[in-house]
């Protein structure tokens, strides 16, 4: 009797905090997972993980943000493991300035990462996820689509994936395939690491779980998004220690 077949899911950004941590649950999951990332270092670590973990990994090089490597490495998934299950679009970049000093240098790179990757790859596995039953894709969207304060070009990239992740939700649920978006908040990783102290300070203070988040809250729950029985699609789900449903310190001010 042959064993039976892996599904196979793709995570972009897979060498960074988030990605990896997507990627090593979904393996543990029982996923073959591709490891897709520019920085080819950082993807080898986490399909090295995974192997060592007993899971199934490759790693490959991709730039979201380039038409040629998105479509090499949909080509090279199929060709090497012959199906696409699970798509997570967890790369992006933030370069962002005042409305004052954005530019088009500035924002065309935000917008191939952040937007138009994410929708061309999610365009790609259409038909390999269509010829498997259905599939799931999960846009890493974040809470600055609701809009942040000097961020104009990152909010409007994450806001209009939110805006694919609902209308892709509608027009693929008819062949099985459910898309749904994951907005974090601030979550601990070597990125985040690098802002003034205040400014953490200021973000734990203004969520109602009073803690960062980490990689792993974010990976657990993409992990059953991507569950073949998952009833869920076309939903935006925060990952944000509660900060986007008020604001928690106008409490001592207003209670009575």
């Amino acid at each position: 009797m042959s064993a039976p077949v892996a599904p196979v899911a793709i995570v972009t950004g897979a060498g960074g905090a988030i990605g990896a941590a997507i990627a090593t649950r979904l393996a543990e999951a029982g996923h073959l997972v591709v490891a897709a990332d520019l920085d080819q270092v950082g993807a080898a670590a986490t399909r090295a993980g995974i192997t060592t973990g007993g899971g199934r990994a490759d790693a490959c090089r991709l730039d979201v943000g380039d038409q040629a490597s998105r479509a090499e490495l949909v080509a090279g998934v199929l060709d090497r493991h012959g199906r696409i299950d699970v798509l997570v679009n967890c790369a992006g970049i933030l370069r962002d300035a005042r409305i004052g000093d954005l530019t088009e240098q500035t924002l065309l790179p935000t917008l191939a990462v952040n937007l138009i990757g994410p929708l061309s790859l999610a365009r790609q596995v259409i038909d390999p996820m269509t010829s498997e039953g259905g599939g799931s894709i999960i846009n890493i969207a974040s809470r600055a689509w609701l809009g942040i304060f000097g961020s104009a070009s990152y909010s409007m990239t994450k806001g209009a994936l939110v805006g694919v992740t609902r209308s892709l939700a509608l027009e693929l649920g008819p062949v099985g395939i459910r898309v749904n978006a994951i907005a974090p908040g601030y979550v601990q990783t070597p990125m985040s690491a690098s802002l003034p102290p205040q400014v953490v300070r200021r973000s734990v203070n203004a969520t109602p779980l009073r803690r960062a988040g980490n990689p792993d809250d974010v990976a657990r729950l993409a992990t059953e998004l991507a569950h073949p029985q998952s009833f869920v699609t076309g939903q935006v789900i925060a990952v944000c220690g509660g900060r986007t449903i008020g604001q928690p310190g106008m409490a001592e001010g207003t209670a009575s």
